[in-house]
């Protein structure tokens, strides 16, 4: 018994060596500034509202420390977990059972039912589905890579037609899980995984004219939504609370007391904190002047105190992390592996870039936190988790 501890415990410390510290490096370094800016942002919100103005810090630090867990475990659990079609087929039917509980007892938080209380803390559904998702489409289309191949390649068929009848199953679950999603109402979340989705449909193999036309699609529906809002005033089934992110979105200071509050405080966070920043601690517009402060709008408080050249550099180590996520998808030779690094790194991208997109005014306000820095213990685990399966993957890869 000793002898298969020592072993199994070999193993582990084996693979763990071979991982990519280029990737992991940038996460602990942004796990570090995350603790430090959700104290020094949840800081006067904590002491107003729980006598303790280490309330978050604390809850931060232990999300902390089971996110790193997280990422040794998932690094080093065999492969065969994340390719295992009962694996995968439970998770999303789990998923699904708790994405209609939240429509029934969720906890609403502005206006969206999106989260289940366990008492502890609480659990996103949409989090977690955004991992399965990126799992099962890299499973179905690896899978199936022959087939879109052959579609590719002939010259006499209709292609919609033919790929319809390839993947009608996964755009059936897609559809319906996008839907789930979107009647919470969670528009961060169905964004996110709506382009994980293209993206890794585009990049398995189908004709480039049709990702392109997809692409033009998305923008033509984005930029005639947003017309319409700004024509018409509001649309009708869409909540209030939504439609005002976007009036805020398209003019920031024309309701400053209500709908555009958090964002123009967002902008005076950003001009306080200048170049250089007035320092740790010394935010006042987490002074219950930018709701949200340590979670949606951490980037606007770190730029406040830390200033300009800082957030920056922030910015750069979870960008360069991404881009290395990227070039791994490029080096590792089997098709699944590739889909899963692509999609991993592409819910990244989006999800920090509307993060920042929103809180600098560029594009509507969706409730979406920035990985790793901001405050969440679902957010960070399912961030991390996104990683070590990346990580994972790299290491199968080099150990053969």
């Amino acid at each position: 018994m000793a002898n298969k501890k020592s072993s199994l415990l070999s193993g582990v410390q084996r693979k763990f060596r071979h991982s990519d510290w280029k990737l992991l490096i940038p996460y602990f370094i942004l796990l570090g500034i995350g603790i430090l800016m959700v104290y020094s942002s949840s800081s006067y919100f904590a002491m107003s509202q729980f006598n303790n103005s280490e309330y978050f810090l604390i809850r931060q630090f232990i999300f902390s420390i089971l996110s790193v867990l997280v990422i040794l475990i998932g690094s080093t659990v065999t492969k065969r977990l994340y390719t295992s079609k009962r694996f995968i087929g439970i998770s999303l039917l789990v998923i699904m059972l708790m994405l209609l509980y939240v429509l029934i007892k969720g906890i609403a938080v502005n206006g969206a039912s999106a989260w289940i209380d366990l008492g502890l803390f609480s659990v996103q559904p949409s989090e977690l589905l955004k991992i399965m998702m990126v799992l099962y489409l890299a499973t179905f289309l690896s899978n199936n890579e022959d087939k879109f191949a052959c579609i590719q390649r002939s010259k006499n068929t209709n292609v919609f037609k033919e790929i319809f009848k390839v993947g009608k199953k996964p755009v059936i679950v897609i559809a319906i899980f996008l839907f789930l999603v979107l009647i919470q109402p969670d528009m961060g979340g169905v964004i996110i995984i709506g382009a994980i989705c293209v993206t890794m449909l585009l990049m398995s193999g189908l004709p480039f004219w049709m990702g392109l036309s997809a692409i033009a699609a998305v923008l033509a529906f984005y930029f005639a939504f947003i017309g319409l809002v700004k024509w018409q005033g509001g649309l009708p089934l869409v909540p209030a609370y939504m439609m005002d992110r976007f009036t805020a979105f398209l003019d920031p200071f024309e309701d400053v007391r209500n709908s555009s509050f958090q964002l123009v405080n967002s902008f005076y966070a950003l001009a306080r904190g200048g170049l250089f920043g007035v320092g740790i601690g010394e935010s006042v517009q987490k002074t219950g002047y930018l709701p949200e402060s340590y979670t949606d709008f951490i980037i606007p408080i770190m730029a406040e105190e830390l200033g300009l050249f800082r957030v920056l550099a922030v910015l750069a180590t979870f960008f360069y992390m991404i881009f290395r996520m990227y070039r791994i998808s490029l080096s590792i030779k089997d098709s699944f592996g590739q889909l899963v690094c692509i999609g991993m790194s592409t819910l990244f991208l989006v999800q920090g870039t509307i993060n920042v997109g929103g809180a600098v005014g560029i594009l509507p306000l969706t409730g979406v936190t920035f990985p790793f820095v901001s405050y969440g213990g679902s957010s960070l685990i399912v961030s991390s988790v996104a990683l070590a399966i990346v990580n994972n993957i790299y290491i199968n890869d080099r150990l053969g």
